[in-house]
């Protein structure tokens, strides 16, 4: 393929940069949009361009694996990490929901849709601030025909039930100030608002728990996701619940939380 035909000189030099696995994915791509698998160079050019200007490959791809599912992604949610793939497999672990399930801040809908998978007989509810969020996750629950509930909600605000037993919650933790220093493809195309947690990180999280404990929602298992620097100060926040437990990530970094009340 001639890629200095139609790469500027510029694009040439930075294509350098991108790993020759990424290239091959980025062309097999070219060749779906195209429906050929020889004249796929004008797509090709594009889908590099993108890719070179830092979009995430996920969202050129338009669809990641994630645990047993396929879930779209594009700009209105955060790609789902392999962090939060493993806190699944610690859920399926560590709890037995029988009476109902939320995830806050759905997200994608990743968490929520493995949920009903893993307990198919529990009703499991996906709830986000952002409608552009729910819109994707609706989207992702209808793809994998998987039956989840998905509404508004400013974490708690409009969750009327009290029939739950395992809240699980991915939330914005990045403190305010540390979100220059992320990636160019993290700040220039993912959702901040699904990464700010305000000024020390755990605005949101410790929101959440508040609400829980006003709403005296009790009989229940809260997991959540952590920033890892940030582990004693969320313990600190579960002080008055009973079976704290902090678990480490693949690479051995305070990562979940597990409670309960």
């Amino acid at each position: 393929m001639k890629l200095h035909v139609w790469l500027t000189w510029k694009n040439k030099v930075n294509i350098r940069n991108i790993p020759e696995y990424e290239l091959a994915r980025l062309r097999e791509k070219a060749k779906e949009i195209n429906g050929s698998p020889t004249d796929y160079e004008n797509e090709y050019s594009t889908l590099l361009t993108r890719r070179l200007n830092h979009e995430p490959l996920q969202y050129i791809e338009e669809f990641v694996p994630f645990y047993t599912i396929q879930l779209k992604v594009d700009q209105r949610c955060l790609i789902p990490r392999p962090e939060t793939e493993y806190l699944i497999e610690l859920i399926k672990e560590n709890t037995e929901p029988s009476k109902g399930i939320l995830d806050i801040g759905t997200g994608s809908g990743c968490i929520a849709l493995m949920m009903k998978v893993l307990f198919p007989d529990v009703e499991v509810s996906g709830i986000d601030i952002s409608q552009e969020a729910l819109s994707i996750a609706i989207e992702n629950a209808q793809l994998n025909s998987i039956p989840v509930n998905f509404y508004q909600s400013d974490l708690l605000e409009n969750v009327k039930t009290k029939s739950v037993d395992l809240i699980i919650a991915n939330l914005p933790y990045i403190p305010q100030d540390n979100l220059d220093d992320l990636d160019k493809e993290v700040i220039d195309y993912e959702p901040l608002i699904a990464l700010n947690g305000g000024v020390d990180g755990l605005e949101i999280i410790s929101r959440l728990i508040q609400q829980i404990e006003s709403n005296d929602l009790t009989n229940l298992t809260l997991c959540l996701e952590i920033d890892s620097t940030k582990s004693k100060q969320t313990l600190d926040l579960l002080a008055d619940w009973k079976d704290v437990k902090l678990l480490k990530d693949l690479a051995e970094r305070d990562r979940y939380v597990f409670a309960t009340r």
